[in-house]
C-alpha cells in the first residue's frame, strides 16, 4: 500500500500539495517509511521512480546535513540509481529534478562525497552528455548541470583525486559549452545599470564561471592539459566585478584568483584585454596584466572589502592577496607601489574601526599582515599594530574573535615580534 502511494502520481496541484506534506513529516519521522522508500528506490523501474523525486528534492533542499544511518541508507540508494535515473528522464522536465537531486545529494551525503567510484564517473559522464548533445536544454537545466559537475569536482579534487578532473578538463564540447555560456552574458547585460541578476542566461553564466575557475585551480595537480581553452576578456571581469550581483562579482572573483594563482598562464583559462590601451605606459611592466587594469582592480577589490558582503568580502580578499603576490613576483616596483597607496591604509583604519562588531575582523588582520608582510612603516600601520596588541590583551579568549580571525590575529603578531628579532 505504501509503496504504491509513493509511486503514484497527483495531477491536481491541491493533491501534489497534500502529499508533498505527508511524504515530508514521514519521512522525517517514520522509519518504516523511510525503509519503504529505500526498498522502493533500489527495486523499482526508473521511470515509476521519478514522481517520489519532487518531493525528495523538496525534503533535501531544506537540509544543512545528515548523520543518521537511516538517511545515509536512502541517500545511497538514490545516488547509486542517478544515472539511470538521468537517462530515464532526458527529453522531460523531470532532468532538472534529477539534477538538483543530485547536488543536494553531493552536498549532503557526506560519506560518498570524498570517494570517487565508478557511479560518479558514470553519473558526470552522463551530466557532460547531457550538456553538450541538448542544444535546446533550458536554462535551468544547463545552470543545474553544470553546478553538479562543479560541486562533484571539487568534492574530490579536495581529496586528491582528479578522476573527475581529467574527464571534464579533456572534453573539448563542454569546454566549449562553458564558453558560450559565458559569452552570452555580455558587457552591457553586467553593467551597473543594465544587469539583470534574475536573467536565466546569468545563472548558466556564473555557474559556467565557477566551474572554470575550479578545473584552472586544480589543473595544476592533474596530468592532462585543458583541450580547449576558454576565453575571458579583461572588460568582462571588470563589469561583472562592478555588477549589482553579488553571485556575479563572487565568480568574477574567483577567475581573476585562479588566473593569478596560476601565473597568469592556464591551459583552461585566458583573460585578455579587447581594446588595446592608449598610453603605452599603461601596457607592460613585465606583468600579463597591465599597470593601469591592476590599479583599477585593486581599486574594485579594496571597495568589495569595505562593502563586507559576505562570500563577496572573502573572496576580494583573497583576490587582493594573489594580485599583489604576483606582482610582487615579477615587478617588485610596481607591487610596492600599489601596496605604499594611501588608500590601502585608510581602508586598514575604516576596516580597524569595524572590527568591534567582529564583521570585518578577518579582512582587518589579513590586510594588516600583508602590509607588514612588506615592510610597509606609517603612523597609521604602527599605531594599528599596537590597537591590535592592546585589542588581544584587553579581551577574554573566549570572546576574542571568530577562529579565522584569531588565527590571522595570531600571524600579524609572530610576524611583528620576527620582525623585531631580525632587526
Amino acid at each position: 500500500m505504501l509503496s504504491c502511494w509513493l509511486l503514484s502520481k497527483c495531477d491536481c496541484k491541491k493533491e501534489k500539495e497534500k502529499k508533498a506534506n505527508c511524504f515530508l513529516k514521514m519521512l522525517t519521522n517514520s522509519s518504516e517509511f523511510r525503509t519503504t522508500l529505500t526498498r522502493c528506490v533500489t527495486t523499482n523501474p526508473c521511470d515509476t521512480l521519478l514522481p517520489i523525486l519532487d518531493n525528495l528534492q523538496g525534503f533535501l533542499c531544506t537540509k544543512e546535513s545528515f548523520s543518521s544511518p537511516p538517511f545515509e541508507e536512502l541517500l545511497t540508494a538514490v545516488q547509486t540509481r542517478l544515472p539511470d535515473l538521468l537517462q530515464a528522464s532526458a527529453g522531460s522536465e523531470a532532468v532538472f529534478t534529477v539534477l538538483e537531486v543530485a547536488c543536494n545529494i553531493r552536498r549532503l551525503h557526506t560519506k560518498s562525497s570524498s570517494v570517487c567510484d565508478s557511479q560518479d564517473l558514470k553519473m558526470v559522464c552522463k551530466v557532460i552528455q547531457l550538456l553538450v548533445r541538448d542544444a535546446h536544454l533550458v536554462a535551468m537545466t544547463t545552470t543545474a548541470g553544470i553546478n553538479y559537475l562543479y560541486i562533484t569536482l571539487l568534492q574530490t579534487a579536495a581529496m586528491d583525486d582528479f578522476r573527475i578532473l581529467s574527464v571534464i578538463i579533456t572534453n573539448s564540447a563542454l569546454l566549449q559549452k562553458l564558453q558560450h555560456c559565458l559569452s552570452n552574458v555580455g558587457q552591457q547585460e553586467l553593467s551597473l545599470e543594465s544587469g539583470d541578476s534574475s536573467s536565466s542566461g546569468t545563472g548558466q553564466c556564473i555557474a559556467a564561471g565557477l566551474l572554470v575557475a575550479a578545473l584552472a585551480k586544480f589543473e595544476q595537480h592533474g596530468s592532462v592539459k585543458a583541450s580547449h581553452v576558454v576565453t575571458v576578456t579583461v572588460e568582462w571581469l571588470f563589469a561583472a566585478s562592478s555588477s549589482t550581483d553579488q553571485r556575479l562579482q563572487a565568480c568574477a572573483l574567483q577567475l581573476w584568483t585562479t588566473w593569478f594563482i596560476s601565473n597568469c598562464h592556464s591551459s583552461v583559462l585566458r583573460v585578455y584585454r579587447d581594446q588595446r590601451l592608449s598610453m603605452l605606459r599603461d601596457e607592460d611592466v613585465g606583468l600579463s596584466i597591465s599597470s593601469r587594469d591592476l590599479r583599477l582592480l585593486l581599486l574594485i577589490l579594496q571597495r568589495q572589502i569595505y562593502m563586507d558582503v559576505g562570500l563577496v568580502h572573502h573572496s576580494a580578499v583573497r583576490c587582493l592577496q594573489v594580485a599583489l603576490a604576483y606582482s610582487r613576483q615579477k615587478n617588485t616596483a610596481l607591487a610596492q607601489h600599489l601596496v605604499l597607496q594611501p588608500w590601502s591604509q585608510t581602508l586598514l583604519q575604516a576596516l580597524a574601526d569595524k572590527c568591534e562588531s567582529g564583521l570585518s575582523a578577518s579582512a582587518f588582520f589579513s590586510l594588516l599582515l600583508l602590509l607588514i608582510e612588506e615592510s610597509v612603516h606609517s603612523t597609521t600601520v604602527d599605531g594599528l599594530i599596537t590597537q591590535t596588541f592592546q585589542y588581544v590583551c584587553n579581551v577574554p579568549l573566549d570572546r576574542i574573535l571568530p577562529s579565522t580571525a584569531s588565527c590571522l590575529c595570531t600571524d600579524v603578531i609572530y610576524r611583528v615580534k620576527l620582525q623585531n628579532l631580525e632587526c
